[in-house]
């Protein structure tokens, strides 16, 4: 289940410690491995049914806190794309996760994905604990360490593959880096 660690308070003025942002990652990500064909993800049916509940009782938790750090700010993109994930996985909640293990392996996957989705809204709304430098270089550290792209070496140990997306990560933490160093005016 979903854990929380500091205090701050909550809408009815009682002590609210933020998600375990890291917990609901950790669960998340072994779902969505690098094979994840349904095949290929084989626990047993009181497995999926733990991980099922356990990803659900993280969404529920998660939810609220987002669309509190959304309500809180200015309306711009960053804002609506949360709110978007929001509503998205409410409609995931909505629906059972039942059928052949195949089916419901999806269907988990489906809740995997919006819950880092929502995990990442999270962390830019309030910040996360970071500067958007060090959110910036995490989020492609993240990537680079898992992408088969830009895992890709050849004999000599370099980059053998252009990886678009990273690219456009590194692009994001060139622009916080240099916004970190710009003369102020």
């Amino acid at each position: 289940m979903a854990h929380r660690t500091a205090e701050p308070l909550g809408a009815a003025g009682q002590a609210q410690a933020p998600p375990d942002i890291a917990m609901m990652r950790a669960t998340a990500a072994p779902v969505l491995g690098p094979d994840d064909g349904p095949h290929a993800f084989p626990p047993s049916s009181a497995a999926l049914e733990t991980l099922d509940s356990t990803l659900r009782g993280h969404l529920q938790l998660l939810i609220p806190d987002v669309q509190r750090a959304a309500g809180s700010r200015r309306k711009d993109v960053q804002t609506y794309c949360a709110l978007a994930c929001v509503g998205e996985a409410r409609g995931k909640l909505t629906v059972p996760t039942a059928g052949a293990s195949a089916v419901r392996v999806c269907h988990i996957r489906r809740l995997a994905r919006v819950l880092l989705a929502l995990c990442e809204h999270y962390e830019r709304l309030t910040g996360g604990g970071k500067t958007a430098e060090q959110a910036a270089l995490r989020r492609l550290g993240e990537h680079s360490s898992t992408c088969p792209t830009c895992l890709t070496r050849d004999d000599h140990g370099n980059a053998e593959l252009p990886c678009a997306e990273a690219d456009q990560l590194y692009d994001a933490w060139r622009q916080t880096h240099r916004g970190a160093f710009a003369p102020v005016s």
